[in-house]
């Protein structure tokens, strides 16, 4: 059988996170290992290239390790058959060097597929490449990117997504399990998830990203109003009913003022919202007690473990068990 060398690009910003391109390198890598440890019969090897978006072939990453790329874009007639974009933490804000969109879109008809990992999704949402397509980015900015480009249908609950041949994936870590699918895409099940098992790594997560995600947005993130309440709400958890009313007079607004500037301010309704703060207490105390989980419910206002089982799966779409299990502080059973 003939191989076939399948030319992996990653192409790196300034401010790059290491593991969106490290992570997904050494699944190619070992999936080469292994074919060669194994004389397995396989119709792709992978090459790897580095490519900076910058004039500079060295490239600072986000946790200040300096990395050397293979190629820039200036650089000419680069063989590339996959290109994912790594994120970057100056994403979020960047108006991006015009000559790194140019870049893209003109190498896009000669790709065989494109891709990006965590918030790269933002760099390829701005070439317009993702109009009108399926796409995911880190949980945390799903909803900024749904705002800034209404065409893509936004969604965080998978770890990656595939739409003909683009490709996106979640936050950092689900640049491995986009690059475990693209292995088992090209050459199979069995080496896909031969390489899981040398990386120690689920080949297919059984959880989904929203279970990954916080329901209340941090202090730094809320307006005065969403912050009092949560405070508020936070400072009678045990309580089992805190009424808008009772919001809206400690706000000192009318009720219907205060129902109407909340969801505006917050994106939800006070009682999503009540249930949300209520829900993000019993996370933490789920990872970090052994209180059992009647006790939680009681600790966090809820009448019966039944109610506050029901409101955990719809806000978190899995059991309070199932996230104990998941989540559950590594020193507590020592």
């Amino acid at each position: 059988m003939n191989i076939k060398i399948h030319h992996i690009g990653f192409l790196l910003l300034p401010q790059a996170q290491l593991l969106d391109f490290a992570g997904p390198s050494d699944v190619f890598n070992t999936a080469n290992q292994l074919i060669t440890l194994t004389s397995a019969i396989a119709p792709i090897h992978y090459q790897i290239h580095l490519i900076s978006g910058t004039i500079d072939k060295k490239v600072m990453t986000s946790s200040g390790i300096s990395v050397n790329c293979d190629y820039t874009i200036y650089d000419k007639d680069i063989a590339i058959d996959t290109l994912l974009i790594a994120g970057s933490k100056a994403d979020l804000d960047s108006e991006y060097d015009t000559t790194v969109l140019h870049w893209i879109k003109r190498i896009q008809p000669h790709l065989s597929r494109i891709g990006s990992v965590c918030i790269g999704a933002f760099l390829l949402a701005k070439t317009g490449l993702l109009h009108n397509k399926k796409a995911t980015t880190h949980w945390q900015f799903a909803q900024q990117l749904k705002e800034s480009y209404p065409s893509i249908e936004v969604t965080y609950d998978h770890f990656y997504i595939k739409d003909n041949n683009t490709y996106t994936s979640g936050g950092i870590t689900s640049g491995i399990d986009l690059a475990l699918a693209l292995v088992e895409e090209d050459s199979g099940h069995t080496l896909a998830s031969d390489v899981s098992r040398y990386l120690v790594v689920n080949l297919k997560r059984i959880n989904t990203q929203e279970l990954y995600s916080t329901l209340v947005p941090s202090d730094i993130e809320l307006t005065p109003l969403v912050k009092k309440v949560k405070q508020y709400i936070t400072d009678r958890l045990a309580q089992q009913a805190v009424s808008i009313i009772e919001l809206a007079e400690m706000a000192n607004m009318s009720e219907r003022n205060f129902a109407r500037v909340f969801k505006k301010e917050s994106g939800m309704t006070p009682g999503i919202f009540n249930d949300c703060v209520r829900i993000e207490n019993a996370k933490r105390l789920l990872e970090s007690s052994d209180y059992t989980i009647t006790e939680i419910a009681t600790m966090v206002g809820y009448a019966s473990d039944n109610v506050f089982r029901k409101a955990f799966i719809r806000l978190v779409t899995a059991t309070p068990m199932h996230y104990r299990a998941s989540f559950r502080s590594s020193t507590i059973d020592s």
